[in-house]
């Protein structure tokens, strides 16, 4: 019975491990996902793979060209701790309204993200 206990606590301690081990699936939110000209834009998500303290290119023509990552603008930000990121952008007052393409890039590959931000009038 001892033996049954000890291999079912060990077995146990194995799936916890591997479960805290498991990096986040890659994401992406914008809030709000449909904003009008020259306001703010909340980018946040997780960077499955991205060690802490990488950079985040958050890439879209919706975005002010300060940045750019290909000679497209894009927004950047820091991957913290659990892969995490998180930025704050302002879409520029004389963007087009349109529906704009967002993807996210980090330690030189694609997350395999496509989001889609509105930009109004």
């Amino acid at each position: 019975m001892l033996r049954v206990l000890v291999a079912v606590a060990a077995l146990a301690v194995a799936f916890a491990a591997a479960a805290m081990a498991t990096p986040a699936v890659p994401s992406l939110t914008l809030t709000p996902p449909s904003v009008k000209r020259g306001h703010a834009v909340l980018i946040n998500g997780s960077a499955n793979g991205c060690a802490l303290g990488n950079t985040v290119f958050i890439i879209s023509k919706a975005f002010v060209h300060k940045h750019d990552f290909a000679g497209l603008p894009a927004v950047l930000a820091k991957v913290k701790y659990g892969g995490s990121f998180r930025v704050t952008t302002r879409i520029p007052a004389a963007k087009r309204p349109g529906r704009y393409k967002v993807t996210v890039r980090c330690g030189g590959g694609n997350l395999g993200i496509l989001k889609y931000l509105t930009v109004r009038r």
